[in-house]
């Protein structure tokens, strides 16, 4: 049951894969596949502050950093982002373009160092708490044009030999609205749909997609004789997306007799919560070199799907226009997925007071995560549970990310770059995916300062409608760009 309930809703992300992938499976890479995140600083430098430190956004990489302060510090960071999508159905000369604007906080944070009055080996501690964004999932998307083949044959084929009573949530909806029926009165198990093979259709499709990855940490920091600082965090990540896509075909030209238009819409909400715990460790071998290193314990995730579907189908017999309409009610769903283990080095190289250059190698194997459904209110299906986890070794691989960056400091100004390369979580042999920033910022007085980052990503991907193994498969190009603009307002105390 719980394989036909989610092959509704095929998820999709915005990494460089091939978009509808198995049914839950973009889970495990969604909330394992983390962005640079915090403040503007941290994102300028293309996220590499693992051994620098000085900064609030290490409380989600590197708590050990936290160490590094010696005042008090406030900081939030409004960010605003543009999502730019190119989407092309193969065979097709129309590209078509979306945009999604959104505004959010990045970060939010508080410091609070302090000095031990019984210790002269630590020289400092600090407590750090807020919140730092790690994932943004806006996206508008659309695509349009002429091909062969229906999403009825998926239909068709899911259902064969299967009795009505026995469908599936979304064979089930087919059913209802008459996109497919039984064409032998003595076969029930048998399914028929109004289409030839090859036949070509107009379609479309809509997709709207909003959500993020935000993360509640508590950090502990300790400085000790100014050579070793070692960090832990607790962290809680909330999680939400929301996701709405609407298919439609169409015979404008009458080449068929029988079908005139479908519009099929689906929608997915997710929410969840979990918890991870991170230590750190920051050597500091000179004035100059810094060395840092950080473990990730795998985040366990409780989520709750909600997701419905309606679809409405119009057709012709004798002349006479008919038509079929099926919905479902909100179906709920609650889950648990682990995420892998992250192993993270950076090293550092400080010039005095001119500026740094930073580098940091972070591990995952995506393998890892897993997925568990023992506490779905029906006892979940155990059978779908190994499957799928079976999916995430077999379709899934380990990446190594790299991220690289630099400061220049010119009186109180600070000017930054930095570039980042991920590696793709499928075992599809996809291009790793890379990240150009730049920033600056600036004193304003002695307590206050602000830095600015501007952050370019590029994906190019496919993306299916619809998947199914014997009638002609959709497959529609996407390239999509986003553009993040972020302030961070800072206040020491």
């Amino acid at each position: 049951m719980r394989y036909f309930i989610f092959s509704l809703f095929t998820l999709t992300i915005l990494t460089n894969t091939v978009l509808g992938q198995a049914p839950l499976l973009e889970d495990a890479v969604r909330y394992s596949q983390l962005d640079v995140g915090g403040t503007a600083r941290s994102v300028a430098i293309g996220g590499g502050m693992g051994a620098l430190g000085g900064d609030f956004s290490v409380a989600s990489t590197n708590p050990a950093g936290l160490a590094m302060f010696r005042r008090s510090e406030f900081t939030f960071t409004p960010t605003f982002v543009n999502n730019s999508g190119e989407s092309q159905l193969e065979g097709q000369n129309d590209t078509y373009s979306r945009n999604k604007f959104n505004f959010n906080f990045n970060n939010i944070g508080l410091v609070f160092p302090s000095r031990p009055s019984r210790s002269l080996n630590w020289t400092n501690t600090a407590f750090g708490f807020g919140l730092n964004r790690l994932g943004g999932y806006q996206q508008k998307a659309y695509f349009e044009g002429t091909s062969a083949g229906s999403i009825t044959d998926r239909w068709v084929e899911l259902a064969d030999g299967f009795s009505p009573d026995n469908l599936g949530v979304e064979t089930g909806l087919a059913f209802d609205a008459e996109a497919i029926y039984n064409p032998d009165e003595n076969n029930p198990s048998l399914y028929a749909s109004d289409f030839l093979p090859e036949e070509t259709l107009r379609r479309s499709q809509n997709i709207k997609r909003k959500g993020s990855y935000n993360e509640l940490v508590f950090s502990y920091a300790g400085n000790y004789k100014e050579r070793l600082m070692i960090g832990a965090t607790v962290g809680v990540p909330l999680v939400n997306f929301e996701e709405t896509k609407t298919y439609t075909e169409s015979d404008e030209e009458g080449i068929n007799p029988v079908f005139n238009e479908l519009t099929y819409v689906q929608r997915l909400t997710t929410s969840g919560a979990g918890i991870n715990f991170k230590l750190g460790v920051i050597y500091r071998a000179s004035q100059m070199v810094r060395l840092g290193a950080a473990i990730h314990t795998p985040t366990g995730i409780g989520l709750k799907d909600n997701f419905s579907a309606n679809l409405d189908y119009s057709y012709s017999i004798d002349g006479t226009i008919l038509a079929g309409a099926a919905e479902t009610t909100d179906n709920t769903f609650e889950y648990r997925m682990r995420t892998p283990w992250r192993v993270i080095g950076s090293a550092a190289l400080v010039f005095s007071k001119s500026g740094f250059l930073t580098a940091e190698v972070e591990y995952l194997d995506y393998t890892n995560a897993k997925f568990n459904f023992t506490n779905a209110a029906d006892g979940g299906d155990p059978n779908y549970e190994a499957n799928l986890n079976q999916q995430v070794k077999d379709r899934l691989t380990s990446a190594v990310n790299i991220r690289l960056g630099g400061e220049y400091a010119l009186d109180k100004y600070r000017f930054r770059g930095g570039y980042a390369i991920s590696q793709p979580a499928y075992a599809d042999g996809f291009e790793p995916i890379g990240t150009l920033s730049l920033g600056a910022g600036a004193w304003w007085s002695e307590g206050f300062f602000m830095d600015i980052a501007y952050r370019r990503q590029l994906t190019e991907g496919l993306y299916s409608p619809y998947i199914f193994n014997e009638a002609p498969q959709q497959n529609v190009s996407q390239k999509n760009v986003r553009n993040h603009f972020l302030v961070t307002l800072g206040f020491k105390f």
